[in-house]
């Protein structure tokens, strides 16, 4: 099951709620591993804080990215058709709507699914995507056949449609822009889960927010004693 963006949230709450304990106790907290000492802790569990930033800044540049490219993606479709009716209308160039048109089926006919922001984790040891989305290789789809159609439009001879919105140097345009918004979209998806992972293995992993609290806690109950008042005031810190 998915780990959501609140539960990654909450436990880091646990973990300044366990750091703010140690930090009181008297005599002072000293256990053999230095890094689980208040002030390392502290320091940690802040860095965990940054992570879960970081993760959401770029969930949410992500998810308006999609919607951004939504309408990019209807525009093309609709210019793709308009063209291939433009050239339909002229007889002369009866010899070119077979090829034109199975590049704009492929383009209108292709529904990609809008992609989703990476979950936040499917687990320990989750690793990131290695290769794109079925939904951004669908968007790469029509955005190399849409490149194709504008190559086969301006092999026609003549080819100067009255709107300038199907021009070769406006659709040309409109090519360029969908594809660097396809490259934004893949970058972002990849940098978003290299982070997910370096957060997941921050609170999972070896040596990660779980390992630390449960040594915490074993080394509290070593200095103080299973029946102390020091070690009651982290047991019941959850994981």
């Amino acid at each position: 099951m998915a780990i959501t963006e609140a539960g990654f949230a909450d436990r880091q709450q646990r973990g300044q709620t366990m750091q703010a304990a140690i930090a009181a106790l008297s005599p002072p907290f000293v256990p053999a591993d230095a890094s689980l000492a208040p002030a390392p802790f502290l320091t940690f569990v802040n860095m965990l804080d940054l992570l879960n930033t970081d993760v959401g800044t770029l969930s949410s540049q992500y998810t308006n990215g999609v919607q951004q490219r939504e309408p990019m993606v209807a525009d093309i479709k609709n210019r793709s058709l308009r063209v291939l009716e433009y050239v339909k209308s002229n007889s002369v160039w009866a010899e070119f709507v077979s090829a034109l048109k199975k590049l704009v089926d492929k383009i209108r006919g292709n529904r990609p699914k809008t992609p989703k922001a990476p979950t936040p984790a499917e687990g320990p040891g989750s690793a990131p995507a290695k290769k794109r989305s079925q939904g951004e290789q669908s968007f790469g789809d029509i955005e190399e056949n849409f490149e194709r159609l504008i190559a086969a439009l301006a092999a026609i001879p003549g080819y100067a449609p009255p709107a300038a919105d199907l021009s070769i140097a406006n659709l040309t345009t409109l090519a360029t822009d969908f594809a660097t918004k396809n490259l934004t979209m893949s970058t972002l998806g990849i940098t978003l889960g290299l982070k997910q992972k370096a957060r997941l293995d921050a609170f999972d992993g070896p040596g990660g927010l779980r390992d630390k609290m449960k040594a915490i806690k074993s080394a509290v109950r070593s200095q103080y004693g299973t029946d102390s008042a020091e070690y009651e005031q982290v047991k019941g810190v959850g994981l």
